[in-house]
């Protein structure tokens, strides 16, 4: 057993396995942390949901049929906003931690590229060699993904449509305690026409983003094109 772990390309391979795996931790660790920040900044948006669907149904003076439909209405955006939410978590979390591990993967990379080139590549000890190789892969990978992922796209337009939903249903808050029927905009609309102007509006919002750039990996041609 010890003369196979002695054997050169066994080391390597340790190396190269053994950074990988503390890479994927601390990727884990990123993506939790950038999860629960960012939880915390929606959570008192959650709280304004919930008082703004209790308050529909508590304080509005309409009545009861034109309520249900309201309180249908809002429950129906309430959906669509849980669904933007939990793609823009989804989405920031990988996004954080791309972020932060190429900072620290350049900051190493620096550091070894620097001591590779005071004694020159073919003089730089094997293992060295291999750690650098593994960590400019990994640097290639980490400046790639947010970009064929559109990941800065697809977060700013998920979060844009969860605010979005979050002004209908605050909107229909309004409309359901002002009485006459009275917009933010202080346009006085009748309630078909209310209800059919928020449901063009939620039909303008749904949209399911998520969008991918293959384009974007620079692929060489080998010298085939002419």
């Amino acid at each position: 057993m010890r003369q196979f772990f002695e054997k050169i390309w066994v080391r390597h391979f340790l190396i190269v396995l053994g950074i990988l795996i503390f890479w994927q931790l601390g990727a884990a660790g990123f993506r939790q942390k950038a999860y629960k920040n960012a939880k915390v900044i929606l959570e008192p948006r959650n709280l304004n949901s919930k008082i703004v669907q209790k308050g529909i149904i508590t304080l509005s003076t309409l009545d009861t049929l034109s309520l249900k439909k309201l309180q249908n209405l809002s429950t129906i955006i309430e959906n669509r906003k849980e669904e933007k939410k939990q793609a823009f978590l989804d989405l920031y979390q990988y996004h954080f931690a791309s972020a932060s591990l190429l900072l620290i993967l350049s900051s190493i990379s620096v550091i070894i590229i620097f001591i590779v080139a005071q004694v020159g590549l073919n003089n730089t000890n094997p293992f060295l060699k291999t750690v650098f190789y593994v960590l400019a892969s990994l640097t290639s990978f980490y400046a790639l993904s947010p970009l064929v992922y559109k990941q800065e796209s697809n977060i700013t337009k998920n979060l844009t449509g969860y605010l979005s939903y979050d002004n209908l249903q605050e909107e229909i808050y309004n409309y359901a305690l002002t009485n006459p029927n009275i917009t933010p905009s202080n346009d006085t609309l009748s309630f078909d026409k209310f209800h059919s102007r928020i449901i063009n509006s939620i039909s303008k919002i749904n949209t399911i983003d998520f969008e991918f750039d293959y384009k974007a990996i620079p692929i060489p041609d080998f010298g085939l094109k002419k």
